[in-house]
């Protein structure tokens, strides 16, 4: 198997520190009390991510997999942003007496209750707006002749025209 062609890459130190810092950041969101907490894939992506960017300056090699001026690839960037969006949800609230009568999901209590329908009701029952050709009265159409009328095109001449020069 031939060796990929070691190529030397000058990643800026700022955007290893922000990116080190971000990382960090992030899997101390997620892992203090009361966040998500990190599962084992994603404690062995933190560690290696960050021990390649201790040593290296970068956490990716192949320049097809992000811009060589950056520190993580595109992925790993996905990654950390997913990882940031699930520690930054709000934990579950307490549950109390009243939700446990309600039904899961249920938006009930949020909601206006319906109006009562029934005779009382003075608005005329609903009726579809749909119409039948059949009852639409048929209009006489006029008679129109088979040959159009033709009309006669006049022409006239304006005078004080600009002249051409031609024919005089």
């Amino acid at each position: 198997m031939p060796k990929r062609p070691t190529q030397k890459r000058e990643v800026d130190k700022r955007k290893t520190s922000k990116a080190l810092r971000k990382l960090r950041r992030v899997a101390e969101r997620a892992s203090e009390e009361g966040g998500p907490g990190l599962t084992t894939w994603e404690k062995d992506f933190v560690e290696g991510v960050s021990g390649r960017l201790e040593k290296y300056g970068s956490a990716f090699r192949d320049p097809s997999k992000g811009r060589l001026e950056e520190a993580l690839s595109d992925r790993q960037t996905h990654i950390v942003r997913v990882i940031d969006k699930k520690a930054r949800k709000p934990a579950k609230k307490a549950e109390t007496a009243d939700d446990k009568t309600r039904q899961p999901n249920s938006t009930f209590a949020q909601r206006k209750p319906m109006k009562a329908s029934g005779k009382a009701s003075s608005k005329p029952k609903w009726t579809p707006r749909v119409r039948d050709i059949n009852d639409d009265p048929v209009r006489a159409q006029p008679a129109t002749p088979d040959t159009p009328e033709r009309r006669r095109i006049h022409l006239k001449v304006v005078p004080g025209g600009k002249t051409t020069g031609r024919g005089r």
